[in-house]
């Protein structure tokens, strides 16, 4: 087993304080490095989402739900006071055409573990229902586990470098290959079954993706299987597979908080 340090895949946005979000754990780590720019419509799930704490404003990914409900990471949202989120572009300049919402309400897992990100998943509720449109849509959530093998898609608004300062103003995406946890535990050690890994040459997650959708299909076949954890210290850029909570494994949580 190979015991490293893994930086957390939110960022501190470029006016705020920095959040030192770093952990060491035995665990999978990840890389939107060599992404290719999205369409507007093409992702109507995804939101942007900032989010203040005590020591500033934060970024994070997430994803649409139902129409009051956005599922991140839970290190997206543990110690979040207030949420700015956007939703309806690809862009982080909202327009007339997308939505801009705020709210306080959240819901972290009861067994996040903010040392190892076991259980790394939180619920954002909406003050009020949005209306949907086609840029703003719920995605379906897995039903079944992923196997290895499956191609999947990963979008966010992540550092597109290990150089990069900040995140990129347009959201990217990334195909990459699932892997087995046997597989991703040759880099990391022990990963228990809310993993789930992703690869591919010269491709990646990277920081600000997190909590945003790993998903399979696309358009109205989309389902999101999996939610960006975390990343290698070694870069996003390192070759090391991607880690994500499994959707599916925490599906009847999700069912249990939110009716969806």
């Amino acid at each position: 087993m190979q015991l490293l340090a893994f930086l957390i895949l939110c960022v501190t946005a470029l006016w705020a304080s920095p959040l030192n979000e770093k952990v060491e754990l035995q665990k999978a780590g990840g890389r939107i490095i060599n992404g290719t720019p999205a369409s507007r419509g093409q992702f109507p799930w995804q939101a942007a989402v900032y989010f203040t704490t005590s020591s500033g404003t934060s970024f994070c990914g997430g994803s649409i739900i139902s129409n009051i409900w956005i599922l991140t990471a839970a290190h997206c949202a543990v110690n979040a006071r207030t949420f700015t989120i956007y939703l309806g572009t690809i862009t982080l300049n909202p327009d007339s055409g997308s939505t801009v919402v705020t709210t306080t309400n959240k819901i972290v897992h009861p067994n996040y573990n903010p040392s190892t990100l076991a259980n790394d998943v939180a619920l954002i509720r909406l003050d009020s229902a949005i209306t949907f449109s086609t840029n703003i849509q719920a995605i379906t959530l897995a039903s079944s586990s992923l196997g290895s093998g499956v191609s999947v898609t990963v979008s966010g608004w992540g550092k597109t470098s290990d150089a990069s300062s900040g995140v990129t103003n347009n959201l990217n995406y990334v195909t990459l290959s699932s892997i087995t946890n046997a597989q991703c535990s040759q880099y990391y050690g022990s990963l228990n079954s809310g993993v789930v890994c992703a690869t591919g040459s010269g491709k990646s997650t990277c920081n600000g993706d997190s909590g945003g959708p790993l998903i399979t299909g696309s358009g109205s076949s989309a389902i999101q299987v999996g939610i960006v954890s975390f990343v290698s210290t070694r870069g996003c850029e390192s070759g090391y597979p991607s880690g994500y909570a499994r959707t599916h494994y925490y599906r009847e949580w999700i069912r249990q908080q939110t009716g969806v």
